[in-house]
């Protein structure tokens, strides 16, 4: 079975990596596990606030896994910066691909940050990134 990681930070671009999983994954050949960096900011938020945080991020998660009824999906939450938390889970975990969107920056189309430190250091992982349509 094939293990597929699903970076999802909430925004609409990232959650189109669920329709992606469905058109190009097999339900029956694939584990999908979603996964969440949260901030790691207990010195400025305070312990109430990063538990809340963490609770409305956990609402979040089992919601974005529902949109693959029929799936098995693992959601995650993780603490720090995104890109190396993603990788290092990644790594640790033996995962095989990792589905991902990128935003469109600027004129000369770059990835941003954290698609960037993905691809410069996961080539022990298939990456599929895809790029945000322009808007019509």
């Amino acid at each position: 079975m094939k293990n597929v990681l699903l970076p999802i930070d909430g925004s609409v671009r990232s959650l189109r990596t669920i329709d992606m999983v469905k058109q190009i994954c097999d339900p029956r050949q694939v584990t999908v596990t979603m996964v969440m960096v949260l901030p790691d900011q207990m010195h400025i938020d305070g312990q109430f606030e990063r538990e809340r945080i963490r609770r409305k991020a956990e609402q979040e998660m089992a919601t974005f896994a529902a949109l693959l009824e029929g799936w098995t999906v693992d959601t995650v939450l993780l603490r720090g910066n995104p890109g190396p938390e993603i990788v290092q889970f990644a790594r640790e975990k033996g995962y095989d691909t990792l589905i991902m969107t990128r935003s469109s920056r600027g004129p000369l189309q770059k990835l941003g940050s954290v698609a960037t430190y993905i691809v410069r250091n996961a080539q022990f992982l298939n990456l599929i990134i895809m790029r945000e349509a322009e808007p019509e």
